[in-house]
C-alpha cells in the first residue's frame, strides 16, 4: 500500500511538473491593461506633483534659499521628468492596439509580451520620479 501512494505521489509531482502553461495572449493582454488603469490613478499623483512643485518654484521659500538657484533648477529638472514620464505614458497610450489580431496566436502573445514591457518601463519610470518629487515636496512642506 506504501508503494502504491508513493508511486501516485510521484506520478502526480510529475504530471504537475510537466505542465509548464505559459499565460495565452489574454492573460497577459488583461495584466497590461490592469497596469494601465493603475498608472491612469497614478497619472493624476503626476499631474499634482508637478502643480507643488510650480507653487514651490514661486514660493519665499525657495526665493530666500541660500542656494535658490540651484534649488530652482533641481524643481524645474524635476518638472521636466514629471512631463517626461507623462508623455510616455501618453506615447504608450497612442500606440497600444487593444484589439490587436496577429495572424496566429504566437504573434498576439508576442505582441502582448511586447506591450508589458513597454508598460512596465513606464511604471518604473511613474514610480522613480513620483517617489523624488514626493522627497522634494516633503521638504518643503507642500500639502
Amino acid at each position: 500500500m506504501k508503494r502504491l501512494n508513493i508511486l501516485l505521489l510521484s506520478l502526480a509531482t510529475a504530471l504537475l511538473f510537466s505542465c509548464k502553461t505559459e499565460p495565452d495572449a489574454k492573460a497577459i493582454r488583461q495584466e497590461v491593461l490592469n497596469i494601465h488603469d493603475k498608472l491612469m490613478v497614478d497619472g493624476e499623483k503626476v499631474v499634482k506633483n508637478k502643480m507643488k512643485l510650480d507653487k514651490i518654484l514661486v514660493s519665499n521659500q525657495v526665493k530666500l534659499a541660500q542656494d535658490s538657484l540651484l534649488q530652482k533648477q533641481k524643481i524645474k529638472d524635476l518638472i521636466t521628468k514629471l512631463n517626461a514620464a507623462d508623455e510616455k505614458m501618453m506615447d504608450w497610450m497612442h500606440f497600444f492596439k487593444d484589439d490587436f489580431k496577429g495572424k496566429t496566436d504566437q504573434e498576439d502573445l508576442d505582441y502582448y509580451k511586447s506591450e508589458m514591457v513597454k508598460i512596465r518601463a513606464v511604471e518604473d519610470s511613474y514610480i522613480k520620479v513620483t517617489r523624488e518629487s514626493d522627497s522634494l515636496i516633503k521638504i518643503y512642506k507642500i500639502k
